[in-house]
């Protein structure tokens, strides 16, 4: 599967990428023996299960799912019939006119929050056709929505984090949920956050203390699993102590070289770092350690179980969505910082669905003796005239002197 990062995936083994005090690589353990890695320890896994159903998130590689799986089945002797999910969806014109609604027309940043389900994105006049094969050892049911086909069995749940969802956008190879074609990236991330990950993080929810194995698919050819028990356990463990999300990093345009410096572990085949991503909680995972095995979840799936432990009485306002969210800026030897503009309450919840706006300080945590802030309009700034000479920026790709 390809990617399109400078960024190393997530290493199978756990290591020492600790520089004074910022680990790369933040963990709670599990225990010893919890987290396997491989396909031939999964297929093994599998192997004593009649019926299984692989469900997902957009973005999993099914083709490699399938294609190492049915590998590992050859050698054991085990005869498999796997049955595609996919097919069992509407088609793609059907979907983009279900989910038009939500997604702002042309506008790269104005959306709606859906109020779709996974449910909505099947066929059931097809999905009435699926028929399992008796002739064969194992029935394999895959794919994003498996879980949804009246099927009851082994439930296997394969995730995988958004930055590496991302990633593999920007080469081609995701699709959005139910869609046969590859958007451009900014129009797929926007889908993304307005209408897919709503849909499946609903969904995930509902199979959360159901699912048997939870499997970490970032690693192509080589998944991490653990028991949904032993996952279970670690996210209420971690939500009554401290925890740390896993960062990502990013280049960008105001990009500086402050965290390239001082983090070496990171690829420093780059032209700069933007930012790291320290909680911002749609994008995060959290890794779970065994044995030295890295396994990593979404955020989500620690405020879906543990809500009320993670915010106190600040779960009735804000449910399962965590309201904090942080990331360190470098501008050293970079540009300016973008200039904020962030909707009040009410505007944010009538045009885009939000249940919150977002709020901004800044904490300057180093900075060169030449370093400037600054704060709101000079006296002689007229408002419409900025705003005109911003869109005039972002027409023509020019920069503006913001000082």
């Amino acid at each position: 599967m390809k990617r399109n990062t400078k960024q190393d995936l997530l290493p199978v083994k756990k290591v020492n990428t600790r520089n004074g005090n910022y680990d790369i690589f933040p963990f709670h353990a599990l225990g010893d023996g919890l987290i396997h890695a491989g396909y031939q320890l999964l297929a093994g896994q599998l192997s004593k299960q009649e019926l299984v159903v692989l469900e997902g998130y957009v973005g999993v590689d099914w083709k490699d799912v399938v294609q190492q799986l049915n590998e590992e089945f050859e050698k054991m002797g085990v005869s498999v019939t796997f049955h595609n999910a996919n097919q069992f969806f509407k088609k793609t014109d059907e979907i983009e006119a279900m989910v038009e609604p939500f997604l702002g027309g042309e506008d790269l940043i104005f959306g709606y929050r859906t109020t779709l389900s996974l449910e909505d994105y099947l066929d059931y006049s097809e999905v009435a056709k699926l028929r399992l094969h008796s002739n064969v050892e194992m029935n394999i049911i895959f794919g994003t929505g498996s879980s949804l086909l009246g099927i009851d069995g082994y439930l296997v749940y394969f995730d995988l984090p958004k930055n590496e969802l991302q990633f593999r956008t920007r080469a081609g190879e995701v699709y959005n949920l139910g869609i046969d074609y590859c958007k451009p990236p900014k129009a797929a991330y926007k889908h993304f956050y307005f209408v897919d990950w709503i849909v499946l993080n609903k969904h995930k929810k509902k199979l959360l203390s159901n699912i048997t194995l939870f499997v970490d698919q970032q690693r192509p050819g080589i998944p991490a699993f653990a028991s949904g028990k032993a996952v279970r356990k670690g996210l209420n463990e971690m939500s009554q102590s401290f925890f740390r999300v896993r960062p990502w990093f990013e280049p960008g345009v105001w990009g500086g070289q402050w965290i390239k410096e001082k983090i070496p572990d990171l690829n420093q085949d780059v032209t700069n770092y933007d930012w790291t991503f320290e909680m911002i909680v749609h994008e995060n995972g959290l890794l779970f350690e065994s044995d030295g095995n890295l396994l990593e979840v979404s955020f989500d799936v620690l405020m879906f179980q543990e809500k009320e432990n993670v915010l106190g009485k600040a779960a009735n306002r804000f449910q399962d969505e965590f309201p904090i969210r942080f990331d360190f800026l470098d501008t050293f030897d970079g540009g300016n910082l973008s200039v904020q503009c962030h909707p009040k309450p009410e505007f944010i919840q009538k045009e885009f669905g939000e249940s919150f706006t977002q709020d901004e300080t800044y904490y300057i945590l180093d900075a060169k003796r030449d370093a400037l802030v600054y704060l709101g309009f000079q006296k002689d700034i007229v408002a419409g005239d900025f705003r005109k000479a911003l869109e005039e920026s972002h027409k023509n790709n020019s920069e503006i002197d913001v000082a």
